[in-house]
């Protein structure tokens, strides 16, 4: 079993943990303020990431929300769960997140949406693939043919919001950037715009996102560095000039 089947097999095998618990967690612990949140269950999730890599791939780095940061030649990056304030909540936008990278480049991401049933699968130079159909972005020609997603950021997302909403038929927030993210790939969403983003919210989706077409880059346009906390906008081709011209300005 190579790294990849291993991580599909996992990431499945969280989400049915999971999906046990989802809108029913008994205990909750702030990290950083009352909006940063983690449960036992993104523990959980985790070591159980962490033991399927570590059983077949010992000598592999690892870089993990809940304290593990490992850096080295293959290194794998880890959301256990992405949308914990959703999981906690009962709502259903929640993700488990992986990338695998070899010299810093990303070979492949999977992003598993448990309460979907839904596996997004990025291949570098094969494609982006949801539940085993190929994705392809359409360009699209105008912000008036598009929905957007914004991530939730205080004093960023009313600014956001405020400078997009005349210009797009809807801005949808999810709560997740691994989702939000790779909706653009899949084409649910035309553009998801990231502020003070972690690697491992991204590190997979940005992966699905090019390999469907799309472009993935930081507000100033430029290729970002996944494996920094940084700015992201990832976006429809077609409109990737008109998003930018906007959120330069915010």
């Amino acid at each position: 079993m190579d790294r990849l089947e291993i991580t599909i097999k996992t990431v499945r095998k969280i989400g049915y943990y999971l999906m046990q618990f989802w809108g029913n967690v008994l205990s909750v612990d702030e990290k950083t303020s009352f909006y940063d949140l983690v449960t036992e269950h993104d523990k959980k999730a985790q070591d159980m990431m962490i033991k399927a890599i570590k059983d077949r791939y010992e000598s592999d780095s690892i870089i993990a929300e809940e304290g593990i940061n490992e850096y080295g030649k293959r290194l794998w990056i880890i959301d256990p769960i992405d949308g914990t304030i959703n999981f906690i909540h009962g709502l259903p936008f929640f993700a488990i997140s992986v990338a695998y990278l070899e010299n810093e480049e990303p070979l492949f991401g999977v992003v598993h949406l448990p309460v979907f049933s839904e596996t997004f699968i990025a291949i570098k130079n094969e494609g982006a693939y949801l539940n085993n159909i190929k994705l392809k972005i359409l360009p699209k020609k105008s912000l008036s043919q598009t929905v957007g997603s914004s991530g939730y950021s205080p004093e960023f997302t009313g600014r956001l919001i405020s400078k997009f909403e005349n210009k797009v038929r809807r801005i949808r927030i999810l709560g997740s950037a691994a989702i939000s993210a790779s909706y653009v790939g899949a084409g649910k969403f035309d553009f998801f715009i990231a502020r003070k983003t972690n690697p491992w919210d991204i590190a997979a989706a940005t992966l699905i996102v090019k390999e469907a077409g799309g472009e993935v880059v930081n507000f100033d346009g430029e290729t970002p560095n996944i494996l920094e906390r940084g700015d992201f906008v990832f976006t429809n081709p077609g409109i990737l000039d008109d998003v930018l011209k906007i959120v330069k300005n915010l």
